[in-house]
């Protein structure tokens, strides 16, 4: 695993994992312990919300229904989406640029030596050549969907299909630097990612926060 050095500044760290593996808890850890993270979902979020550019090329798209009270209806966009392959692309190709440049920007304004990502979808993407290092947070299949069903209120049928859109998990498992198991409780996972900190910062695992 690399560490941090003099030579080696600002190391770009991504956390992704399926779907139900506990990608956010591992996240707010990091943030908690005072190190820069980005998520991608909530640029993506605040693209919907308030880019006017994004907005309007999706009404070009798909229609006037895909806008709700001046945002973005995700069901509809969503729906829009799994209607083919090319609607997909369509959406992924105005979207994606944007979400590096965000992503990118606010790397650049941060002095720190360790920078974390979020982002769900970073090999279905094909993103993680963007990064010095993959973490990939990985929990058994049943667990998964149990936090699935708890956490999106969807069937156990639903979850399966929202977990198949994805590449699978241990595909993800191999190709990562670092395999993060949470199949444990919140605080054998926080001792985890703080042991991984330690490890990767050379220090104490913690930054001050001013």
């Amino acid at each position: 695993m690399s560490t941090v050095s003099k030579a080696n500044r600002g190391l770009k760290i991504a956390i992704t994992g399926s779907m139900g593996s506990g990608k956010s808890a591992v996240c707010s850890i990091i943030k908690q312990a005072g190190w820069p993270l980005i998520s991608a979902d909530e640029i993506v979020a605040d693209l919907y919300d308030f880019d006017t550019y994004v907005k309007t090329r999706l009404i070009e798209y798909f229609g006037d229904e895909v806008i709700e009270d001046h945002k973005v209806n995700r069901k509809v966009l969503f729906s829009c989406m799994m209607k083919s392959e090319k609607e997909k692309k369509r959406v992924e190709e105005l979207v994606h640029p944007l979400v590096e440049k965000k992503m990118m920007d606010y790397f650049a304004k941060q002095d720190s030596p360790l920078l974390f990502a979020e982002i769900p979808l970073l090999y279905e993407s094909q993103w993680q050549g963007k990064f010095d290092q993959i973490w990939v947070v990985a929990a058994d299949d049943d667990l998964r969907i149990d936090r699935l069903t708890v956490k999106r209120k969807v069937s156990k049928e639903q979850a399966l299909t929202l977990m198949s859109y994805q590449i699978d998990q241990k595909r993800k498992m191999e190709w990562a630097d670092v395999v993060i198991n949470n199949n444990g409780t919140l605080a054998d996972l926080s001792n985890v990612v703080h042991q991984l900190l330690l490890k990767v910062s050379g220090g104490d695992g913690n930054v001050e926060i001013k």
